[in-house]
């Protein structure tokens, strides 16, 4: 290695280290930062929402082989696009922006919502931007629970099942969503799910987090986008149905996490259909989120000094 490329590689190491612990002092809200070769994109945020979109990306890198194993297809399509949407729709109605990372490698390249091997398979530059991905989803959170004292973890996706339907996956999968509330409540259940904290800082119970009049599927049906669980929909019954990945288990508070975390699987017709209902939905999506944010006073928490 000649001295030029060390001399980079300093810089690059020095710059990374003050993102994760002064994101939200160093950064300007609503630029975008990178990582080492741009396949990964932070949007700065001042506000208590993170998003991460690990699937929808479009780069084909020579210089990363495509994976030989998991699914390569690019089936989150317009997920990248529809978290931008949102990231603008939340602006003009705050004036605030959210934390958004996005992978812009193409599936093929780098899965980001899997274990690192699986996610990588030992090509260096993914395995450089899936851990550049989840360092900027950790500085986003780490400077949100900072600042703000609590926050909302989300995690977009986009899926093709045959029921058109939103899928909230709360790391609870459908057997224990078709259990009674009483049943849903119980402490394991608590425990395991991605909003456990929440409920818990809440002093509400699970399914009332969950599946009740102020969920966010409820909020979503009550802007008539079906979604489950919400309160007409309280489990997915005989549909398939994703409850979250790795993003979820790492990233909320039911892993390494600070925050409470919901993956939301978003259906195709009328959402990710073209540019018009991606930038329709992203204004019922950020209506949805700021409401919840609201509702459960994320937004008005104590500020950790």
């Amino acid at each position: 290695m000649n001295i030029v490329n060390t001399v980079l590689i300093i810089i690059f190491c020095c710059a990374l280290q003050p993102l994760a612990a002064q994101t939200s002092e160093t950064l300007i809200p609503g630029k975008s930062y990178f990582g080492e070769k741009h396949y990964i994109e932070y949007i700065a945020g001042n506000m208590p929402l993170v998003i991460s979109v690990p699937h929808g990306g479009h780069l084909e890198p020579e210089e990363i082989a495509d994976r030989e194993l998991g699914t390569k297809g690019n089936y989150d399509v317009y997920t990248q696009e529809l978290a931008r949407a949102i990231v603008d729709a939340v602006f003009r109605r705050t004036g605030k922006y959210p934390y958004c990372i996005i992978n812009r490698l193409h599936r093929s390249k780098l899965d980001a919502n899997r274990e690192e091997y699986d996610a990588a398979q030992d090509n260096q530059p993914a395995l450089q931007a899936f851990r550049e991905f989840h360092q900027f989803i950790d500085s986003a959170e780490s400077s949100v629970w900072r600042t703000f004292g609590a926050g909302l973890y989300i995690d977009l996706h986009g899926h093709r099942h045959k029921t058109q339907q939103l899928e909230l996956g709360y790391l609870l999968v459908g057997s224990q969503l078709a259990l009674s509330d009483d049943s849903l409540n119980a402490q394991k259940n608590l425990t395991s799910s991605s909003v456990g904290s929440l409920a818990m800082q809440q002093r509400l119970s699970l399914a009332e987090i969950i599946r009740g009049p102020n969920s966010i599927g409820a909020l979503f049906e009550q802007r008539g986008i079906p979604a489950v669980p919400s309160p007409t929909r309280p489990n997915p019954g005989g549909a398939l149905y994703f409850s979250g990945g790795y993003n979820l288990e790492r990233h909320s508070s039911a892993g390494t996490g600070v925050l409470g975390g919901v993956q939301i699987e978003t259906y195709s017709t009328g959402i990710r259909d073209g540019d018009k209902n991606v930038n329709a939905f992203a204004l019922t999506a950020a209506d949805v989120l700021l409401e919840y944010l609201r509702v459960y006073q994320l937004r008005m928490a104590h500020r950790i000094n």
